[in-house]
């Protein structure tokens, strides 16, 4: 157990260290251990560091402007014997929100810019995106409390990894896009702090690590408090060690004002006196009463009693308090920063693990110097919680059928398929992939939620084995949201990135299915008989498959069994360059088969071939039409026991009844048999294929 000594017991190995940094930094007025109120809460820290294997904790708790109780526990650096004090630098995460949010209202302060301008005002360049709403709903306001639109996010590179992060620029075009209207949910986003972070740099002109360093740091005298960890203060941050116990090596993000802030318990606890207006003597007055409190308005509402401001969560009653706070966790932190203005109290609890320590003795302290406090956070813990209602089962008729549409990467667009069932599954599947389940999948307040096992091949997400996680809004006969790849459960904290996904129910039938995966040319082959002996290439792109002209023809067939009678295909196709047919299906009608040609005959003729021996320029069906070259038409072919029928872009154009012609193919269509599409001295492409099987008629 010689690991996990105390640091008191250690204290001589250091005294050096430990002296020249109390005496540099003062002790702030604060009560020092003799202070018996926290003697059982040091008894609990000490236990608690052995019993659950955390390295360290780090405490600091002022009241009326003065600190009562600062003191580090456990192991700063466990393999270098460096304990923790209330001076130790640690990774603060997500407390570097307030931080950053700071920053801002001192622009605000001098007119440099206004919380409720649109962030992309001072961003340059295309700034932010949006899919839904409009980008100029974005303000600095809504990002800043986590309601401007933009996704879950969160991405990490480590220092012994290849995978370096890029550009402010590269990661605003991949990841500043809006996915919900401005101001119309909460959605907690790093990623907005990584735009406010850019604001700071671009409004003061220097780094946001040196702004925040000249303008804030220095100023409230919080010497062991900076935005990463420069080298000259390498050496007082604590270590952050994964679930393992290891060491990690340091990290970064593409959200630097979200998470990259470093500071100590005595640091910590001075900012919080600041914002509850309690400057010490050697602090500058940096901000007026009235930008501060603007913080604190609560203008997003979280669920609860919980809100969010301007960089702080706002509690209207966390055990009978108002708190203002901020927690943070990732890979080797945990952190509490919590202030009660009412009692004017701030406390604070910082921890180099990801373990829930910091938030139980924060509370700890809390109920220790509020009785109510604490009376009331055991009341709760023995209240019965109910437990909630499961969800209906089954999915509604609006949500059953087959949904089809595409998620927008910065690497392009991939297809996904959904299939969601009346009895409550939900089958989905991305282009090239299998089919699978969408585990956990819910419908609630218009909200369809669920995580399922896949590739989104993007170069970012594919750093950390995932899984995707959708969250999809339902309107009418469309769905779009998101689709986040989360990194599963590792030593190191992976990722979370988010991508714009938009679905269209293509029908309220869920057995359909798709013949085309847009990815690969999986389940077809390449005709290369007779006329189509000259083919052009045959290839897959942008989810399409892309036949270059013939001489005379160039096709592709089905390699399954497609049904002979009953049944629907459903697809688009488009002419790129050439001036005859560019679709041309041929299909079975029980034992016969017939051909529909789309575009023949100098480019406009559509038709069936062949009713009564006659081809599709001469029969009854035969129709005149102007077909654009690059344009997306939508197709259907409905083939029953009696009838005929097919539609382009919902107009219908084919309405034969079959059973008073005679059936037969057109010869040069052959080698498409049984199923198959082909096109004729013209370039051309065809995408999102499926079949769907028809009820048979009875008498």
């Amino acid at each position: 157990m010689a690991r996990y000594w105390s640091p008191r017991i250690a204290l001589n190995a250091h005294w050096g260290f430990l002296l020249c940094s109390v005496m540099a930094l003062g002790a702030d007025g604060a009560d020092k251990p003799d202070d018996e109120r926290f003697a059982p809460l040091r008894e609990k820290i000490q236990k608690s560091l052995v019993d659950r294997q955390v390295p360290s904790l780090a405490v600091a708790v002022a009241r009326d402007g003065r600190i009562l109780w600062e003191e580090g526990f456990g192991w700063a650096d466990r393999e270098q014997r460096v304990p923790a004090t209330e001076h130790t630098m640690y990774s603060l995460a997500s407390i570097s929100k307030p931080i950053t949010a700071t920053g801002i209202m001192l622009l605000v302060q001098r007119g440099e810019l206004q919380l409720d301008d649109p962030v992309n005002q001072y961003l340059g360049g295309p700034g932010v995106t949006a899919r839904v709403g409009n980008a100029s709903g974005a303000t600095i306001r809504r990002v800043a409390n986590h309601t401007a639109g933009l996704p879950l996010h969160y991405q990490f590179f480590y220092a012994d990894e290849p995978a370096e992060r890029p550009a402010f620029s590269e990661s605003l075009r991949r990841y500043g896009v809006l996915m919900s209207k401005p101001g119309e949910r909460f959605q907690y986003a790093n990623f907005g702090y990584g735009l406010l972070d850019e604001v700071i740099r671009r409004g003061s002109g220097t780094s946001y690590a040196e702004f925040m360093r000249r303008e804030l740091f220095l100023p409230l005298g919080l010497t062991r408090t900076a935005v990463g960890l420069p080298a000259e203060l390498n050496q007082f941050a604590a270590v952050r060690y994964a679930p393992d116990q290891r060491p990690l090596p340091f990290y970064t993000f593409d959200h630097p004002g979200a998470s990259a802030v470093f500071s100590s318990a005595h640091d910590l606890v001075r900012f919080g006196m600041f914002h509850l207006g309690h400057r010490a003597a050697d602090q500058r007055r940096l901000m007026d009463p009235r930008w501060i409190e603007e913080m604190k308005k609560p203008t997003a509402h979280v669920g609860g009693s919980r809100h969010y401001g301007v960089g702080w969560f706002i509690d209207k009653d966390e055990h009978g308090f108002e708190t203002v706070s901020h927690s943070g966790g990732m890979g080797g932190v945990r952190t509490r920063l919590t202030l009660i203005p009412s009692e004017k109290l701030v406390v604070v609890a910082l921890c180099n693990a990801s373990s829930s320590l910091p938030i139980e003795i924060s509370r700890d302290i809390i109920g220790k110097l509020l009785p109510d406090y604490e009376r009331e956070r055991h009341l709760a813990a023995g209240r019965h919680k109910p437990n909630p209602q499961p969800p209906e089962p089954g999915c509604p008729p609006a949500l059953v059928g087959y949904w089809r549409g595409r998620i927008a990467t910065y690497a392009g667009p991939r297809q996904l398929e959904l299939w969601p069932q009346p009895d409550g599954e939900i089958k989905v599947r991305m282009a090239g992939q299998l089919a699978t389940l969408l585990n956990n999948s819910q419908l609630e307040d218009g909200v369809l939620t669920g995580q399922f096992a896949g590739d989104i091949d993007t170069e970012d997400a594919n750093r950390r084995p995932y899984d995707l996680h959708l969250r999809l809004n339902l309107h009418g006969e469309q769905l779009h949201g998101s689709v986040a790849a989360i990194s599963r459960p590792a030593n190191r904290t992976g990722n979370a990135l988010s991508y714009w996904v938009e679905l269209q129910r293509i029908d309220p039938d869920p057995s359909i299915r798709s013949l085309f995966n847009g990815h690969t040319l999986a389940g077809w082959r390449v005709i290369d008989k007779y006329d189509f002996q000259r083919h052009g290439d045959v290839r897959v792109r942008d989810g399409a498959v892309v036949m270059e002209a013939g001489n005379p023809a160039t096709g592709i067939v089905f390699a399954g069994a497609p049904p002979r009678i009953d049944y629907e295909l459903a697809w688009e196709a488009r002419r790129i360059q050439g001036s005859d047919f560019f679709c041309g299906v041929t299909f079975p009608v029980n034992e016969h088969y017939l051909s529909l040609i789309v575009g023949g005959w100098g480019g406009g003729v559509t038709g069936i071939s062949n009713l009564d021996g006659m081809s599709a320029v001469e029969n009854e069906t035969t129709d005149y039409r102007t077909f654009e070259e690059g344009r997306w038409y939508r197709l259907r072919l409905r083939v029953t026991q009696d009838n005929l029928a097919a539609w382009i872009d919902g107009e219908q154009v084919v309405d034969v009844a079959t059973k008073d012609h005679e059936l037969s193919i057109w010869w040069e269509q052959e080698p498409v048999r049984p199923l198959g599409f082909a096109a004729w001295y013209t370039r051309a492409a065809l995408r999102n294929l499926t079949l769907k099987r028809l009820p048979a008629a009875t008498e």
